[in-house]
């Protein structure tokens, strides 16, 4: 919200309208409120590439959004079951299989038929 900071140079008119819409943001998203941090939106933004950094929250919420995550981070880690480490126990298991690989022509005919499949119901329209 640095863009919505009042100016010294701002017109009345202009400071009047960004403290208005300061307000509307802060009632609307609730930024500054203390369960804001574990909103879904923040999380999704912190866990974002592009927006992971949350430039445009406050400090105070940005720290709280990360160690929110962070939480989560660790609710999921000790949620997962621990391995055990048997040694020569895991040599005697056979990899899982994996799926087989199908040629170009094969994986067109298949893309081919699947279009084919969804584009008869719109034959009648």
């Amino acid at each position: 919200m640095h863009d919505l900071a009042e100016c010294a140079d701002d017109l009345p008119t202009i400071a009047d309208f960004k403290r208005d819409l300061r307000a509307a943001l802060d009632d609307r998203f609730a930024l500054s409120k203390a369960d804001a941090a574990s909103h879904s939106f923040v999380t999704a933004t912190v866990l974002d590439p592009t927006t992971k950094r949350c430039e445009l929250f406050p400090e105070s919420l940005r720290n709280a959004a990360y160690d929110h995550v962070r939480a989560l981070m660790s609710e999921a880690a000790a949620s997962l079951p621990a391995e055990i480490d048997d040694g020569d126990a895991d040599e005697s298991a056979s990899p899982p299989a994996k799926p087989a690989k199908t040629d170009s022509q094969s994986a067109s005919l298949k893309l081919l038929a699947t279009a084919a499949v969804t584009l008869v119901p719109m034959i009648g329209y």
